[in-house]
C-alpha cells in the first residue's frame, strides 16, 4: 500500500511539473478561512488567492489618477515622470479579447539590473508603481500562491495540512505551478514561520528553474520589493493571462453599476437618442455585463494646496449588459465626472510600518489600500455552496465626485540603515547594519533621478559611505 501511495504521489509531481503553461493568480477581500495563522491577512497584505470564479474586477474603462502636494514636494517632476511610465505601460495594454498569451513575454523584469543603481541601494518607482496599480486592479502572485495552506487541523498529536492551489492557466483555467511558462515551484508547508509564529506554504523553484527572470509584476506588490537595481520593463504572460481572464466580453457577471455613474445625456437633433434606457433618464444598474475589455488611466491635474481637481473630468462610454427584462444583449451610454483622482500618488515616512520577508522583516516602502472596500456579488451571481455564499466574483469599486478610491504613498524615509539585536548574537554596529535603500528610476545603463528630486549620486555615496 505504501508503495503504492508514493508512486501515486511521484505522477502527481511529474504531471505538475510537465504543464506547461503560463498562468495567473487572482485577488479578493479575505475569505473567512484565510487567517494569520494560515499565513493570510500578514502585514502588508492587501487580499487572499481567490478561486478561479471569485475573480474581483474593475468595472468602468477609464480611470483617472493625480498626485498630491506630499508627492510632488518630495519626487517632485521627476517623480511625475516616473509614475506616468509605469501608467504608460498599463495603457498600452491590449483589449483583453486581443490579448494573445503565446504571443506575450515571459520575462518583465530586466536580465541585467542597474549596477550603480543595485550598488547604491536605489529602488524602482516606476516599478514599484506599476506592480501596486495592478494589485489594485485584481491581480494577486503567482508566485506567492502557487500552493497555499486551505485548513490546518491537529488530530492525536499529529498536526495534518491541506494544501490547494490558486494558479491558473489562462486557457484551461486549471491550476497549475508553472509561473510564465517558465519558473516550475514545488512547496514545502512550514511551521512556525516568524514574525507570527504562523504556517503557510514556501513555494520554491524545482530544479533549474529561474524564479528571478520569470516573476511576474503583479508579485512584486504581494510579496516585496525588486532587489536594488532591478526594474520592469513591463508586463508578463501571467499578467497578461489575468487581465484577459478577468476583462474579457465572455466573462460575464451579474454587477452593479459602481457609485457615480448616471445615464449619459446623448440627445441628437439630427437622430434618435444613443442607448437603449436613454429615454428614461435612470440607468439600468444591476445587470448581467460583459467585462470592460481594457482599463484605461488618464491624468486628472490636482490643486496640490486645495486637494481638488482644476478641472473636473467626464468620461463617456458604451455600458454593454443582457437586459433584466428580456435578456438580450444591449447598451446604454454612461458617464463619469471625476472631480478627484480614483488613484492618488502620495508621501510619507513609513518608517514605523514593517513587512515580513523571506529574511526577516524590513521597513515598508510604500502602502496602498487593502481590498475590503471591494464589493462581493457573488450573491447576485448565485454563487453558493452548502455552507454559503462564497468569497466573490465581485468589483472593485472606482472613486465617486467626492471620494478617493485608491491612494498609494511611497516613503519618504531616505537612506537609513536596519540593525537588530537577537538571542544569537547583537549586530548594532554600522558595520553589521543592512542599507534599506532610497527610490529612483533607471533603466539597465542609466540612473534618470534620485529622490527626494534633486539629489545626485555623489550626495548619495556621502549619505550611504560617507565619501
Amino acid at each position: 500500500m505504501r508503495r503504492l501511495i508514493q508512486r501515486l504521489c511521484t505522477l502527481v509531481a511529474a504531471l505538475l511539473v510537465v504543464t506547461k503553461a503560463s498562468a495567473f493568480s487572482l485577488m479578493g477581500p479575505f475569505a473567512s478561512w484565510q487567517t494569520a495563522a494560515l499565513g493570510y491577512n500578514l502585514t502588508g497584505d492587501i487580499g487572499g488567492p481567490m478561486n478561479i470564479f471569485e475573480g474581483y474586477r474593475i468595472t468602468v474603462p477609464f480611470l483617472t489618477f493625480g498626485y498630491d502636494a506630499t508627492f510632488l514636494n518630495f519626487f517632485g517632476s521627476n517623480g511625475v515622470v516616473a509614475v506616468q511610465s509605469a501608467m504608460d505601460v498599463l495603457n498600452a495594454i491590449p483589449k483583453a479579447d486581443e490579448i494573445v498569451i503565446t504571443n506575450m513575454p515571459r520575462q518583465g523584469v530586466s536580465s541585467i539590473p542597474n549596477a550603480s543603481a543595485q550598488g547604491l541601494q536605489i529602488y524602482d518607482l516606476k516599478s514599484a508603481a506599476l506592480s501596486t496599480v495592478l494589485g489594485q486592479m485584481g491581480l494577486a502572485s503567482p508566485e506567492r500562491w502557487v500552493f497555499t495552506l486551505r485548513d490546518r487541523l491537529v488530530l492525536q498529536n499529529t498536526t495534518n495540512y491541506t494544501v490547494i492551489m490558486r494558479h491558473f492557466d489562462p486557457v484551461t483555467w486549471t491550476p497549475t505551478n508553472r509561473v510564465n511558462d517558465g519558473a516550475v515551484f514545488s512547496y514545502v508547508v512550514t511551521e512556525p514561520l516568524l514574525p507570527g509564529n504562523y504556517a503557510a506554504t514556501v513555494n520554491t523553484p524545482v530544479g533549474l528553474s529561474l524564479p528571478n527572470i520569470y516573476r511576474t509584476a503583479a508579485s512584486v506588490d504581494n510579496t516585496g520589493d525588486l532587489g536594488p537595481g532591478e526594474f520592469f520593463g513591463g508586463l508578463t504572460r501571467d499578467d497578461y493571462g489575468a487581465l484577459k481572464y478577468l476583462l474579457r466580453f465572455n466573462n460575464i457577471k451579474t454587477e452593479t453599476l459602481t457609485a457615480g455613474v448616471t445615464l449619459a445625456t446623448t440627445y441628437s437633433p439630427y437622430g434618435p437618442a444613443l442607448g437603449t434606457n436613454a429615454s428614461t433618464n435612470v440607468a439600468i444598474a444591476t445587470a448581467r455585463r460583459p467585462g470592460v475589455g481594457k482599463v484605461t488611466f488618464i491624468p486628472l491635474a490636482v490643486d496640490s494646496l486645495l486637494g481638488v481637481a482644476i478641472r473636473a473630468v467626464t468620461n463617456t462610454y458604451v455600458d454593454y449588459f443582457y437586459h433584466p427584462t428580456n435578456f438580450y444583449l444591449t447598451n446604454q451610454t454612461l458617464q463619469r465626472v471625476s472631480t478627484l483622482p480614483d488613484v492618488v500618488f502620495t508621501a510619507a515616512d513609513l518608517a514605523s510600518l514593517v513587512v515580513p520577508t523571506t529574511s526577516g522583516i524590513q521597513a515598508a516602502r510604500m502602502s496602498r489600500p487593502t481590498s475590503t472596500r471591494w464589493v462581493n456579488q457573488s450573491a447576485l451571481n448565485s454563487v453558493v455552496t452548502g455552507t454559503g455564499i462564497l468569497s466573490g466574483p465581485g468589483v472593485i469599486p472606482s472613486g465617486t465626485s467626492n471620494t478617493t478610491a485608491i491612494v498609494i504613498t511611497f516613503d519618504t524615509l531616505g537612506p537609513s540603515r536596519y540593525n537588530f539585536a537577537g538571542a544569537g548574537g547583537s549586530f548594532l554596529s554600522q558595520r553589521f547594519s543592512a542599507l534599506n535603500g532610497v527610490w529612483g528610476y533607471f533603466d539597465s545603463t542609466r540612473i534618470f533621478s534620485v529622490f527626494p528630486d534633486g539629489t545626485t549620486l555623489q550626495d548619495l555615496e556621502r549619505q550611504l559611505y560617507g565619501r
